[in-house]
């Protein structure tokens, strides 16, 4: 788990160090926003219906117009979301575990399921 948490880490950092942003605020726009615009965007397609992913983008776009400053924000946030994860050492959880297996682990397990079920929707809907 330390392995998959540190390469997570290390590619956060360096998303970080090419675009100018703190590694918070990476972290904040990964896990807040493109990880679920791409569930959005999945789900979507499943449904054949493009609002969810625009009415979040929307809401997206309103939230980074009147946030006085992003960086700020997404300290809180982050902050926030290391608050959740070390709960999980109630139940014999590090942060480690709890950061790949929230944040890692499960968004893969629901793109893989979104994915699937893209696929048979699109198979059934060609099926004559």
């Amino acid at each position: 788990m330390k392995e998959i948490f540190d390469l997570v880490y290390r590619f956060l950092k360096r998303i970080s160090e090419l675009s100018n942003l703190t590694y918070r605020e990476v972290n904040i726009i990964v896990y807040f926003i493109i990880i679920p615009s791409l569930f959005l965007f999945l789900v979507s397609r499943i449904l054949r219906k493009k609002y969810p992913v625009i009415v979040f983008l929307v809401l997206v776009i309103i939230s980074l117009l009147i946030i006085p400053d992003f960086e700020q924000f997404s300290d809180g946030l982050f902050d926030k979301s290391v608050n959740f994860l070390n709960w999980f050492n109630n139940i014999g959880l590090s942060y480690t575990h709890a950061s790949v297996i929230i944040c890692v682990i499960i968004p893969i397990l629901i793109i893989l399921f979104l994915i699937y079920l893209n696929r048979k929707t699109k198979l059934k809907n060609n099926v004559p």
